[in-house]
């Protein structure tokens, strides 16, 4: 296929993320990210460890995997199995204590990120992370901090903010007119979604749809979303409120293309060529597996799997900080230029 056809297949895949996130608000988002999640981030994971990262350390793979694993930890303690549990101080302390101090390695995971890809040092890599530090211990107690880097990071930031900067570099680097067009079709829907006319009495959520959203906290983005765009203090959610309902669109459409991007890009950055025979059925055998957990509880897939879904989060970081880079790089020779 050539790059002018997936640019074209890729205005198809946002226009349909678009309608289907406009008429399947809730339902679309917890279908992707159940079906599609995984199969994302496994074969994502395979490609990124296979470009060693894009970072010359050999450190950064063990410090992802360390943070991933202490973040899930208070979700998995959240399970019922560990009810029985409930009055044990240390389970108390690790479900609802220790998450409010492991926003700090999101924070931690983007300043290393950013030291081991801007600095060949490793004496200014190191003061990077020790300033980093610092500054976490300084900002702990401001909730903003909390919200952008524990919540809007690895979740809205993550799927639209880092897609529509990979767009942004790929149309750049190709040159192509109609990547350039995408870029700006993504770059408004939330702004499109905000002048939509809704009829509330269009749409249905039955009971499984909304306890399934609140039950997984999938609400509190809602919530924190809405407090920035000044919808609301931040404390209350619904799912037939107009702004509620177009915020969920946005988090729909930003997930569900977020997914259909990455599929849709396989001739350009060749991510699979990067999968054997034997990773190809390994991948495809957890995906089963995956799927085969989101319809037994959908609870306890998202526990179980949250480790996996952190790992690609933290692993995408170089990789952002380099498509930083090239995009500044770019607008910096368009500048001189013109000038």
């Amino acid at each position: 296929m050539k790059i002018n056809n997936i640019d074209a297949l890729n205005t198809f895949l946002i226009l349909i993320s678009f309608m289907l996130a406009y008429l399947l608000p809730f339902q679309l988002f917890l279908f992707v990210y159940a079906i599609l999640g995984p199969l994302h981030y496994f074969t994502e994971i395979n490609w990124i460890q296979n470009n060693d990262y894009f970072v010359k350390s050999k450190v950064w793979s063990f410090i992802i995997v360390v943070f991933a694993f202490l973040i899930a930890v208070p979700v998995l303690a959240r399970l019922s199995a560990f009810d029985i549990l409930e009055n044990n101080q240390l389970i108390y302390k690790v479900r609802f204590v220790m998450p409010e101090y492991l926003n700090s390695l999101f924070f931690l995971s983007v300043v290393i990120a950013f030291s081991l890809v801007v600095f060949k040092n490793k004496k200014y890599q190191l003061i990077s992370v020790l300033v980093g530090i610092i500054i976490a211990v300084l900002v702990h107690k401001l909730p903003l901090y909390h919200v952008v880097f524990g919540i809007f990071l690895p979740t809205i930031i993550h799927v639209y903010v880092f897609t529509l900067l990979f767009m942004l570099y790929g149309a750049i680097k190709l040159k192509g007119r109609i990547g350039y067009f995408n870029v700006l079709l993504v770059a408004v829907a939330p702004i499109m979604i905000s002048f939509l006319t809704i009829d509330q009495s269009f749409y249905y959520f039955s009971d499984i749809i909304k306890s399934t959203y609140v039950g997984n906290r999938f609400h509190v983005l809602n919530a924190n979303l809405s407090k920035i765009v000044g919808a609301s203090d931040g404390t209350t959610f619904f799912f037939y409120e107009i702004a509620d309902l177009k915020i969920q669109m946005f988090i729909s459409f930003a997930y569900t293309y977020h997914y259909l991007n990455w599929f849709s890009k396989t001739t350009i950055i060749g991510w699979h060529k990067k999968l054997t025979q034997k990773r190809s059925i390994l991948i495809l055998f957890l995906w089963a597996i995956s799927i085969g957990l989101y319809f037994y509880d959908y609870k306890i897939a998202i526990s179980l799997l949250l480790f996996c879904s952190l790992i690609h989060v933290f692993m995408e970081l170089p990789l952002n900080i380099i498509s930083m880079k090239q995009v500044a790089k770019s607008v910096y020779r368009s500048i001189r230029i013109r000038n």
